[in-house]
C-alpha cells in the first residue's frame, strides 16, 4: 500500500497545484458566476479547492481494507488477531489518520498558493480568518470520513479492483451525472453532495445543505458503511 499511497499523495499535490490557480482565475475573471473573490464565499471556495481530491481519500480507505484480500494476507491477519472487529476498527482509525494527514498537507499547500495571491488582489485576509479556520477544520473532518467510507465499502466488497471501480463509477458517473440529471433535487442528500456541503463548496450555492447538516449527513453515511462493513467482516468466512 505504500507505493499506492505515494501515488495518491502525488495526485493530491498535482490536484492542488492545478485547481487552486484555476479557482482563483475563475473567480477573478468571472464575477458574474455569483461568487466575488473578496467575500466569505469566494475565500472559502478557493481554500477548499484542494479537497477536490476527496475521491482519492475514499480509494485510500478501500486499499487499506481490500488490500488484505488482494494480497491474500487477510487469513494470517485474523489468525494472529482472531477477534475481527478490532482489526476493522484499527483500519478505520489508521485510514482516517492517513487521510487527515494528506488533507492537512494539501490544505497547507493550498494556503501557500492561495493566500499570497489573495493578498496581492487586495483581499483583506484578516477579515476572513474565521472562515478559513472553519473550512480547514471541515476539510480535515471530511477527509477522515471519506477514508472511513472507503474502508467500510471495501469490507462489504473486498475485491480491490471491483471496489475501486464501483466507487469511481458511482461517484463520477452515477451520482455526479445520472442521478443528478434525472432528479437534481436529491444531490444534496447523496454522499458526494453531503461532503461538498461539509467543505463549503459555494460554487453550487443553494443546491447544497448547510455545512452543519452536510457534516451530520456525511458522518451518518460513514458510520453506516463502517458498521455494515464491520458486521460483514465479522460474519464472513475467511479462507
Amino acid at each position: 500500500m505504500s507505493a499506492a499511497a505515494a501515488v495518491m499523495i502525488l495526485a493530491v499535490v498535482l490536484i492542488v497545484l492545478a485547481l487552486v490557480p484555476l479557482y482563483l482565475a475563475e473567480t477573478i475573471h468571472n464575477p458574474g458566476a455569483g461568487v466575488m473573490l473578496d467575500s466569505s464565499e469566494g475565500v472559502r471556495t478557493v481554500i477548499t479547492a484542494g479537497f477536490s481530491s476527496g475521491l482519492l481519500l475514499v480509494v485510500i480507505g478501500i486499499l487499506a481494507m481490500a488490500g488484505e484480500f488482494h494480497h491474500n494476507t487477510i487469513t494470517a491477519t485474523f489468525l494472529i488477531t482472531p477477534e475481527r472487529r478490532p482489526v476493522v476498527l484499527a483500519k478505520l482509525a489508521a485510514s482516517a489518520l492517513v487521510a487527515v494527514a494528506i488533507a492537512g498537507a494539501a490544505s497547507l499547500l493550498t494556503l501557500a498558493v492561495a493566500l499570497p495571491w489573495l493578498s496581492a488582489k487586495g483581499v483583506g485576509l484578516g477579515a476572513y480568518a474565521g472562515d478559513i479556520g472553519v473550512v480547514l477544520l471541515a476539510v480535515l473532518a471530511a477527509a477522515a470520513l471519506c477514508a472511513i467510507v472507503g474502508v467500510g465499502f471495501a469490507a462489504l466488497l473486498p475485491n480491490q479492483t471491483l471496489a475501486i471501480t464501483t466507487a469511481l463509477v458511482w461517484i463520477l458517473v452515477v451520482e455526479a451525472y445520472l442521478l443528478v440529471s434525472l432528479a437534481p433535487e436529491i444531490d444534496r442528500w447523496l454522499p458526494n453532495g453531503a461532503s461538498k456541503a461539509m467543505t463549503a463548496d459555494s460554487a453550487l450555492g443553494g443546491e447544497l445543505l448547510p455545512m452543519w447538516a452536510g457534516a451530520l449527513l456525511f458522518a451518518a453515511y460513514a458510520l453506516a458503511f463502517a458498521a455494515a462493513g464491520t458486521r460483514r467482516i465479522a460474519c464472513r468466512d475467511i479462507t
